[in-house]
């Protein structure tokens, strides 16, 4: 896997305040991968609801709840 390079500008506040949870480019790349995973989730959820509109069958909170955990870790 080829790894990119990215530039981020940011204050001199914003980055005193993300080196106190380790080294920066960590600390970004952990903040992108919970970007991803959240927009990953909040597509998903789309999809839930979309197919729940159509489909008429009711599932239970836990089911989706389930069915969603399933899908994050494929």
């Amino acid at each position: 896997m080829t790894m990119k390079t990215v530039s981020v500008r940011i204050s001199e506040e914003e980055k005193r305040q993300l080196k106190k949870y380790g080294k920066l480019s960590d600390t970004l790349r952990s903040g992108m991968k919970l970007y991803l995973s959240q927009k990953k989730s909040e597509e998903l959820l789309c999809k839930l609801e979309e197919l729940q509109a159509n489909n008429p069958i009711k599932t239970s909170t836990a089911v989706d709840v389930r069915l969603i955990r399933e899908d994050r870790n494929r």
